[in-house]
């Protein structure tokens, strides 16, 4: 019965062959409000300059301009005892001064970039991003482990020595804990919990069969995730609390690769009772399955809800033989293809932002991890490639 774990994976890779459903090619997501916001960005040392001119470039909604021609002056200042300093001018008008220290230049850098972001983009309601961590699947040599990073992959920690098969790990919504699948030990796929503060790992579903999916609630009390342990791939949720188990859909089809909606009230699932992977909503209480049309293809799978938007859901979805990243708005009914990518584009996630994702790419038999823009549709690079396969992230921006 474990087998069916790997129901979906296979199918994807054997998915290649099959004839897609009519495409629809929609126009760029872009907002009237969202314009360019033009900056000078400056920095008295060379590297953390070059880190903050970085995130500026890859960003989609900014463009690095001389001073004359920007609407905004960013100037930021190390300073001792690992404080930071951020300026930020407006023309030739002082809009704002402060500083930060918090023990860790870098980590001030970071949180300061990321106001300076927020102070800036107000008017689109931009939030930073870079003040945060990464978790994801890493492959260096033979064997898959957890590895946690920042957002420029300068401070890279491997959290697992398991040697066992792995998948996509998920943020407690406090930033505290992960939750992933890995075949350590029992050498079947189980659902763990591991806290960051002690490294400490427990187990939240080790049943018969499968036991996949585990993803927390928004608010961290519950866990959606799909068991196998009946015959088919189910989805349940486990309140954390009482550790009550509870079946929110029964169906002779697989389920798989549940995200729950921003209010907790409703969970977006994969399910093949068509006969290949749609998706579906269903009550996060309980209740029939309803089909989202997305009608961009016949294999998509993989959702991840918006958490900053409701409207919004991202997805994997096969196009001409290649897996996508595809955007879907529930107000409107349309699915935008947002990456073109001749390897494929797979494991999309939201950046807390609700406008960036990061997404894996495949080159060439390797894997790695990219930052896309929801709205200029453009793609960068997260890590060098010398670093090794990497796969399957989430992020989690710090709270301080």
């Amino acid at each position: 019965m474990r087998l069916f774990y790997h129901f979906f994976v296979i199918k994807a890779l054997l998915f290649q062959a099959i004839v897609n459903a009519a495409i629809i090619e929609l126009p760029d997501l872009v907002r009237a409000s969202d314009q360019t916001i033009t900056i000078t960005f400056s920095c008295n040392n060379e590297k953390y300059e070059k880190i903050g001119k970085i995130a500026f470039n890859i960003h989609g909604a900014y463009r690095l301009v001389k001073t004359k021609d920007s609407d905004f002056n960013i100037q930021m200042v190390i300073l001792k005892d690992e404080f930071v300093g951020l300026r930020i001018l407006n023309k030739n008008t002082v809009i704002h001064e402060s500083k930060i220290g918090l023990n860790n230049t870098y980590k001030s850098f970071l949180h300061l970039l990321d106001k300076a972001i927020s102070i800036t983009g107000s008017s689109q309601n931009l939030v930073g991003i870079y003040s945060g961590h990464f978790a994801f699947v890493g492959k260096r040599g033979e064997s898959s482990e957890l590895y946690l990073s920042d957002f420029f992959f300068n401070e890279i920690e491997q959290i697992t020595s398991d040697k066992a098969l792995l998948t996509r790990p998920k943020w407690s919504p406090d930033g505290k804990k992960l939750i992933f699948t890995s075949y350590y030990k029992s050498g079947f796929p189980d659902l763990f919990e591991m806290s960051l503060d002690t490294r400490k790992r427990s187990i939240i579903a080790a049943f018969k069969g499968t036991n996949t999916g585990g993803v927390y609630s928004p608010i961290g009390d519950r866990v959606a995730m799909t068991l196998s342990s009946e015959g088919n791939s189910d989805l349940y949720t486990l309140n954390l609390n009482n550790r009550n188990l509870k079946r929110l859909a029964k169906t002779k089809a697989l389920e798989s690769s549940p995200s729950w909606s921003p209010n907790g009230e409703q969970i977006v699932i994969v399910s093949d009772s068509l006969g290949s992977p749609q998706l579906y909503l269903v009550d996060s209480k309980g209740g029939s399955m309803k089909r989202i049309k997305t009608s961009i293809s016949r294999y998509c799978t993989e959702p991840d809800w918006n958490t900053f938007n409701e409207d919004l859901i991202v997805f994997t979805a096969s196009i001409h033989g290649r897996f996508q990243v595809v955007l879907h708005s529930f107000k409107t009914g349309k699915s935008t293809k947002l990456t073109s990518v001749k390897g494929g584009a797979m494991q999309p996630s939201w950046m807390p932002d609700g406008r960036h994702i990061v997404y894996t790419e495949r080159l060439n038999g390797s894997t790695r991890l990219v930052l896309l823009d929801s709205i200029t549709k453009k793609s960068n690079l997260l890590h060098s490639m010398s670093f090794g396969d990497a796969s399957g992230a989430s992020y989690f921006k710090d709270l301080n």
